[in-house]
């Protein structure tokens, strides 16, 4: 995201997904972020969880709150285990049990689509080009295909079902320019938000230039200043270098010690990273996995859990290189963990949406190596799933 207070470029690291999933024998999807840590150092506050929640910005809309300046973190419960994990004790590092790269799955890559809302009305014309050209940008450095489904732009929401994502204007008095979102969200806060103050420069940065940021936001491309080479501005250790440091990154703040102008340009750092993780633009593989399998499986498991209770689900059989998605809905407030290898922990999973209420999904792409997927239920309180995983055996 590019906050209005303090403009944001950057460079190329991957966002590593902590996700909770409840999932049923055979696949699961990951649907959580957990943020950035703020820009300023983090020191030793003590500031306590009803201080800091009352002093975190939440959309009034979407109820997602921001941190960071230009980051979302979709659900209260995520909100607590950030303040938890980075702001309670004013920790430094972030222990990243089971992460797993978030990213867009080698199907998924090719048609990421999404609509534009006409109720930015005298603006919609510039906000329509400028997502061509930053679009565009991503797709000459990576093997990605953004799809501008125009005829849903009337009926452009973040419910929008026929899409990936929505492009809509927000009205937040300058809490920001512009936020996004990072390929694990769920649909409901899969947004690029613009907000009024991001319209009218003739300079830098310009409507372009925030996009092409928002948009490697969009491919899970963290800020590239959280790493300790900059030497300012830490946000957490969530993350996987795919190139070595690059202070003229797109995804580097300037204020940062960053040394790329405010045109936001895609550097050559970053067109190497995104190549490596989605393969070379117009083909070729996504770093490591492969093969596209037969037919794929699709499972359904129903139960309870009690609260505090994991009900482990067993696992599935995978081919690398496929997709594996799970889909949990049901009532009160169970949790999806997924896990490549072994049975979750609280502690130890692939994905974990871990959001409130028992609708959450996970969506993966199989890794290369990885023959098991193992799906389990946690009871944050006590409820009852219904699960559909769907996946390929080898």
């Amino acid at each position: 995201m590019i906050s209005a207070g303090s403009k944001k470029s950057g460079g190329l690291i991957l966002k590593l997904a902590l996700v909770a999933c409840s999932a049923t024998l055979a696949g699961v999807g990951c649907v959580a972020d957990v943020g950035d840590e703020g820009v300023e150092e983090v020191g030793t506050n003590q500031m306590s969880w009803e201080e800091f929640r009352a002093s975190v910005f939440q959309e009034e809309e979407s109820g997602v709150f921001i941190v960071n300046g230009d980051e979302m973190i979709a659900d209260v419960k995520l909100l607590r285990e950030f303040y938890e994990q980075h702001v309670r004790d004013g920790a430094l590092i972030v222990h990243r049990v089971g992460s797993a790269d978030a990213k867009w799955n080698d199907t998924q890559k090719l048609n990421i689509t999404y609509c534009v809302s006409t109720t930015f009305n005298g603006n919609y014309n510039a906000v329509v080009a400028a997502m061509n050209s930053a679009t565009t940008a991503w797709e000459n450095v990576a093997n990605v295909n953004f799809v501008h489904s125009s005829n849903l732009d009337s009926n452009c929401t973040a419910s929008q079902s026929g899409v990936v994502f929505d492009v809509r204007p927000v009205n937040v008095g300058g809490q920001y320019l512009a936020r996004a979102f990072f390929p694990n969200d769920a649909r409901s806060a899969r947004n690029v938000l613009i907000d009024n103050t991001a319209f009218g420069s003739s300079g830098d940065p310009s409507l372009t230039g925030i996009l092409r940021h928002e948009l490697g936001h969009t491919l899970g491309f963290r800020h590239e200043h959280t790493r300790p080479e900059s030497g300012t501005c830490f946000e957490d250790n969530n993350w996987r270098a795919l190139t070595t440091y690059d202070q003229s990154s797109v995804m580097h703040y300037p204020q940062c010690n960053g040394i790329s102008s405010w045109a936001l340009n895609i550097s050559t750092k970053d067109a190497q990273g995104a190549a490596a993780l989605y393969g070379a633009p117009g083909g070729g593989g996504s770093g490591g996995s492969g093969g596209s399998g037969g037919g794929a499986t699709t499972e359904n498991l129903t139960g309870s859990v009690a609260a505090g209770v994991f009900s482990h689900l067993g696992y599935a059989d995978v081919k690398p290189g496929t997709a594996f998605t799970a889909s949990m809905t049901g009532t009160g407030d169970p949790d999806l963990y997924v896990r490549w290898t072994s049975q979750p922990t609280t502690t130890a999973y692939t994905c974990r949406p871990y959001l409130s209420g028992a609708t959450e999904s996970c969506n993966l792409t199989v890794p290369a190596g990885i023959t098991k997927a193992y799906v389990s239920v946690r009871g944050y309180s006590a409820g009852t799933y219904n699960l559909n995983v769907t996946y390929t055996a080898p």
